[in-house]
């Protein structure tokens, strides 16, 4: 069967999101809201990821082609450079954060705790 957007137009929402598959990466999601939109779907590390690509109907079945191929090559370059080692830009922020936090074990709690409970900290720490 050839896949055309009135294909997508006509699929109707469920209780839970369900995926159409389109080609190999690209699925269409609909979400029990009837909200429809093309995802990305890839691996990094052995784990499953999904990426947005745009919301139906303002991305067509042809741009959501072009999109998921354009994603899937900047996915591909960042990866071949994950693997010899040179910074991509996740691994700058990564850095970055590693520096803040290294001698700070407080903080270091407090990011991953969020803020009530840093705050809760800070006064244990200030009073106590």
């Amino acid at each position: 069967m050839r896949l055309s957007d009135d294909h997508f137009r006509d699929l109707p929402p469920q209780p839970r999101r369900y995926d159409t598959p389109v080609e190999e990466g690209l699925v269409f999601s609909v979400f029990p809201n009837g909200t429809k939109c093309w995802v990305l779907v890839y691996t990094v590390a052995g784990f499953a990821r999904r990426r947005t690509l745009g919301l139906f109907p303002e991305m067509k079945l042809d741009r959501a082609r072009e999109a998921a191929a354009e994603a899937q090559r900047i996915l591909a370059a960042e990866s071949e450079l994950a693997r010899y080692g040179e910074s991509t830009a996740a691994s700058g922020r990564r850095s970055w954060l590693a520096t803040l936090v290294q001698g700070r074990p407080y903080l270091a709690v407090a990011l991953g705790m969020g803020f009530a409970a840093a705050l809760g900290l800070l006064v244990v720490w200030l009073f106590g």
